[in-house]
């Protein structure tokens, strides 16, 4: 039933104008205007309008919930940049980004900013495509990426840290133990392991974030991303 339909009842027999205004889910709230004007002789129109404006609220904010979310994930993943587990999108904290990746962006709390400067790249899953658990054991291993700074995060399915007594929640480019070689070995595992463990508690499923700073533009490009050596994450066994 369309929507001014539902309304024109209420606001019959006023002389009033009622605005709506709709963005994407990220901002509905914030961004939902209501311009009213009105003449009225009796409380009972004073009534209506507001009844109308809240029946307004109620819909515009359910069209955009339903809507706009599943659109901003399809749009945002269809144009992400992949190596191997890890992925990306350069439009992350650009001015030139779509609505709807700047949406998904401030849904997922990201707080991205330009590519120019940092780069994020989150995995889900293993080398093999598996998905990251907690009753598993990883090792995410590699070269230092070409960054001035770099870290690596583990999230569990919530997208929060996870609460270890170790009060360790990432390793980075200042704090990680490097291999003779130079390389760096990171043992993502419920268990406690030597060298740079990063404990799993007791999440369920797990995600990591890989953040690149001041890195020039050794990741600058979607060809650069998809041909640079990033790390792996290797499953070395499971509970």
């Amino acid at each position: 039933m369309p929507l001014g339909s539902i309304l024109y009842p209420y606001l019959s027999g006023c002389q009033c104008t009622l605005r709506l205004q709709l963005q994407p889910r990220f901002v509905i709230l914030r961004e939902i205007s209501l311009s009213i004007k009105w003449e009225v002789t009796d409380i009972k129109t004073i009534y209506k309008v507001l009844i109308a404006a809240v029946i307004a609220l109620v819909a515009g904010a359910a069209i955009g919930f339903v809507t706009v979310n599943p659109i901003a994930d399809l749009v945002t993943s269809g144009s992400n940049i992949k190596n191997g587990p890890w992925s990306t999108n350069l439009a992350y904290g650009s001015t030139g980004a779509n609505p709807y990746v700047k949406a998904w962006v401030a849904e997922n709390g990201l707080m991205a900013v330009s590519a120019s400067l940092s780069i994020y790249l989150d995995a889900y899953t293993d080398d093999n495509g598996q998905p990251l658990v907690a009753n598993c054991d990883y090792v995410i291993q590699g070269p230092a990426p070409k960054s001035g700074y770099w870290n690596i995060t583990v999230y569990n399915e919530n997208g929060f840290l996870i609460a270890n007594d170790e009060n360790r929640y990432s390793f980075s480019s200042t704090d990680i133990q490097f291999e003779p070689d130079g390389t760096f070995k990171i043992y993502l595992s419920g268990t406690q392991k030597q060298g740079n463990w990063l404990p799993t508690g007791n999440a369920t499923k797990l995600n990591l974030y890989l953040r690149l700073h001041d890195s020039g533009t050794a990741y600058s490009t979607a060809g650069a991303l998809k041909a640079a050596q990033l790390p792996n994450i290797v499953k070395e066994g499971c509970q």
